[in-house]
C-alpha cells in the first residue's frame, strides 16, 4: 500500500478543489481502493490457499472503473461534498497507480488497466505475482516509484502539518 503517496500527493493534485471537499472523506477516497481490494485478496488467498479465479490480485473491485462510475453517480445524485470527496480521492488513487505502471511497467496479466477497464478487457482482474503480504511489502519496498512516492507524499503531509501547527501557535 502506498499510503503516504496516495494521501499526500493524491490530495495535492486536486489543487484548490481540495479546499472545497471534506478532508476526511477525501483522505478516505485516496485510500479506499486499497482498503477494499487488498483485504479482499488476502482473505481469499488465506481462505483458499491459492488465488481466486476472478480476484487473483490486490487490484480488483475498488480499482475498477465501474466503482469509480458508481461513486460519480452517487455524487451527482446526492450532491454531497462527502460523495464528491470520495470520488475525487478514488480518481487520484487510480491516476497515481497508472503513473506507477507507466514508470515501472507491469508484468503481462498484472496491468492496472485490467482493473480499470473491467470487464471490457475480459472477465478477470490483474494477477498478483506475490503469494503473501510479506512478499508484497518486500516488492513494494524495492519499487523506486513507491519509495519516492512515499517520501514525497510524507514530505507533503509533514509540511502541511507544520504549517497548520505554526498557524495555530501564532493565533
Amino acid at each position: 500500500m502506498f499510503v503516504l503517496g496516495h494521501v499526500g500527493i493524491g490530495t495535492r493534485v486536486l489543487g484548490g478543489l481540495r479546499q472545497r471537499l471534506p478532508a476526511r472523506w477525501l483522505i478516505l477516497g485516496c485510500l479506499l481502493p486499497d482498503l477494499i481490494d487488498k483485504p479482499l485478496f488476502y482473505l481469499l488467498l488465506w481462505a483458499r490457499e491459492h488465488p481466486d479465479a476472478l480476484i487473483a490480485g490486490s487490484r480488483s473491485i475498488g480499482h475498477s472503473g465501474l466503482f469509480l462510475v458508481a461513486l460519480l453517480a452517487i455524487a451527482v445524485v446526492t450532491r454531497r461534498g462527502a460523495a464528491w470527496a470520495l470520488f475525487a480521492g478514488v480518481l487520484t488513487h487510480l491516476l497515481l497507480d497508472i503513473g506507477g505502471e507507466l514508470v515501472t511497467g507491469a508484468r503481462p496479466g498484472a496491468s492496472i488497466w485490467l482493473a480499470i477497464l473491467f470487464p471490457l478487457l475480459g472477465w478477470r482482474f490483474p494477477t498478483a505475482y506475490f503469494g503473501s503480504i510479506l512478499e508484497h511489502l518486500r516488492l513494494s519496498a524495492e519499487n523506486i516509484y513507491v519509495v519516492v512516492g512515499e517520501l514525497v507524499g510524507g514530505a507533503i503531509l509533514l509540511s502541511s502539518w507544520w504549517k497548520r501547527r505554526r498557524a495555530a501557535q501564532s493565533s
